[in-house]
């Protein structure tokens, strides 16, 4: 898709275009939610500033293929359990910040009636990226955020450390429980539910690598 300019993005019709130029730039929740975005780009809005991430490709999605599978079938038979498996759902974590997780479970209960982005998903799974900075922002970052608003627990996949960290909410913060290849995962949260690690780790594996440009790194 073509690169949007500034001068489309000012049309007199008002409407308000982003895309990767645009990082940085200051925008209200409601702007963040109105506004058309170039594609295939993913953005979030990090202290009321626009943050834009690269699509995920085949060795995130690769990583992520198994739990989707798991957890999508696990809805189709278990709806009294789970309103909605959301990828890339959308989450307010404060009145600056929206996120968009890579996967977000809405658990069937008292808050079934509310609608993103205010809603809390029970468990959100995020699946690291190469770079520094998206580490700093899966592991520390959003750890903070999403315990402040509730989320129960919070699975963090790392292809690049061969591990899965689970966070399951406690009095105070997390408890961590590390998963390594050989184990499967399983929540008290999701009765029933297993998902190999080792075939996560195998998808993210047999996925091609493609071509990044800089400043790329899912």
């Amino acid at each position: 898709m073509a690169t949007i300019s500034t001068a489309q993005r000012q049309q007199s019709s008002g409407e308000l275009h982003l895309g990767p130029d645009d990082a940085g730039r200051l925008l209200t929740r409601r702007e963040f939610a109105e506004a058309t975005y170039q594609e295939p780009f993913i953005y979030e809005r990090v202290k009321g500033r626009l943050v834009v991430m690269s699509p995920a490709g085949p060795q995130h999605r690769g990583i992520s293929r198994p739990f989707r599978r798991e957890l999508g079938g696990y809805w189709h038979n278990h709806q009294q359990l789970v309103d909605e498996v959301d990828v890339e759902g959308w989450v307010a974590t404060s009145d600056d910040d929206d996120r968009i997780p890579d996967i977000c479970i809405y658990l069937a209960g008292p808050h079934s009636g509310q609608v993103v982005p205010h809603r809390v998903p029970g468990l959100v799974f995020e699946f690291v990226s190469s770079s520094r900075a998206d580490q700093e922002r899966d592991y520390i970052h959003k750890r903070g955020e999403y315990y402040s608003i509730g989320v129960k627990e919070y699975v963090i996949v790392d292809r690049f450390k061969k591990s899965v960290l689970v966070l399951t909410r406690g009095s105070t913060d997390f408890e961590e429980r590390i998963l390594k290849a050989g184990s499967s995962y399983s929540t008290a949260l999701l009765p029933g539910l297993t998902v190999s690690i080792d075939d996560a780790f195998s998808a993210a594996e047999a996925a091609p690598p493609i071509e990044r440009h800089p400043g790329e790194n899912r």
